[in-house]
């Protein structure tokens, strides 16, 4: 379940490097053949694969830019700036996809987009999505939201439920140690910044895991916590029949095992029902050249669901 994308080491002072969107010549390949209509990103962040549909995709006549980060809507303003006319953005989540186009008015649209990674803007925010030294233990994708913080999650989550969704989520070893620890810690006050957390995961676990820092997984799963990360892309997928028009295609790019799964096992139930198909049945993986050129995309699984027209349902 390793999702090593998003993780500056401990200790490095490096600033993350600019964003680069991962699997962009696949993902406008995989779109290209969607009918004239409105299409949405829905996890703008800073806007690569949206300003790409926008330059390459003519037949989209209004694209939607969905972000939880208020951050990444704001900045992507100016990005997106030059398609304003064919592009309209809602700080909103994805998962809220089909609320927002009976907002609109919108029937349906003929592409959606996903790149569940995070973007470089998020690893350089002060929100502890790194393990720069002094970053508070945020790690909410929505900066301004009134959900708990990954400092809060672990105060208030029991011991036993911690230690399982650490299991769970990245298989952190040791992980009934772990949520001790961490719990210890909170209780004395020394469970708010991310220097915290390497400190708790380097107690219990050393200094490595799997050459990763030892605060890796245990970070990785506490993002998909604080972010209900799972659950949020449940109800988007539950959502598929209602947001999708005939001949559209959603395009889900993941990094985690867990999110992949999910992904795979529900366009498998919709393709099984005739009125949807899978234009490529199994994951799309980035080439070698993408994966030396931007580590990130080495974990990079890209799936496509296309809804059938019609014509082809009633064949």
């Amino acid at each position: 379940m390793n999702d090593r994308r998003a993780v500056v080491q401990p200790g490095s002072g490096t600033r993350p490097q600019e964003h680069v969107s991962v699997m962009a010549e696949e993902i406008i390949s995989l779109l290209a053949p969607v009918p004239a209509g409105v299409a949405a990103d829905g996890t703008l962040g800073r806007a690569g694969h949206t300003r790409l549909s926008l330059e390459r995709l003519g037949q989209i006549r209004l694209m939607l830019g969905l972000d939880r980060d208020g951050e990444a809507i704001a900045a992507c303003r100016e990005i997106l700036e030059p398609y304003a006319e064919r592009c309209r953005l809602v700080h909103r989540g994805y998962e809220e996809l089909a609320d927002v186009l009976i907002e609109l008015g919108i029937d349906g649209l003929v592409g959606v987009i996903l790149d569940l990674g995070l973007s470089s803007a998020q690893l350089a925010s002060e929100r502890g999505f790194s393990f720069r030294p002094g970053q508070p233990l945020d790690m909410r994708f929505d900066g301004e939201g009134d959900d708990p913080t990954a400092a809060e999650l672990i105060a208030h989550m029991p011991e036993a439920e911690l230690a399982q969704r650490l299991w769970e989520l990245a298989e952190v070893p040791a992980a009934r140690r772990l949520a001790k620890r961490l719990k210890e810690r909170s209780r004395a006050g020394r469970m708010e910044t991310t220097d915290d957390l390497v400190a708790a995961c380097t107690e219990v676990l050393g200094p490595r895991v799997r050459k990763m820092a030892s605060a890796t997984l245990p970070a990785q799963a506490l993002r998909m916590m604080t972010n209900r990360e799972l659950d949020r892309l449940t109800r988007f997928l539950d959502s598929i029949p209602s947001i999708l028009a005939p001949g559209g295609r959603v395009v889900i790019l993941s990094f985690h095992s867990g999110e992949d799964r999910l992904v795979k096992m529900a366009f498998r139930r919709y393709a099984a029902t005739g009125a949807f198909h899978m234009p490529v049945r199994k994951a799309l993986r980035p080439g070698p050249a993408e994966v030396d050129a931007n580590r990130r995309a080495r974990s990079a699984k890209c799936r496509v669901l296309e809804r059938c027209l019609p014509e082809e349902v009633a064949a």
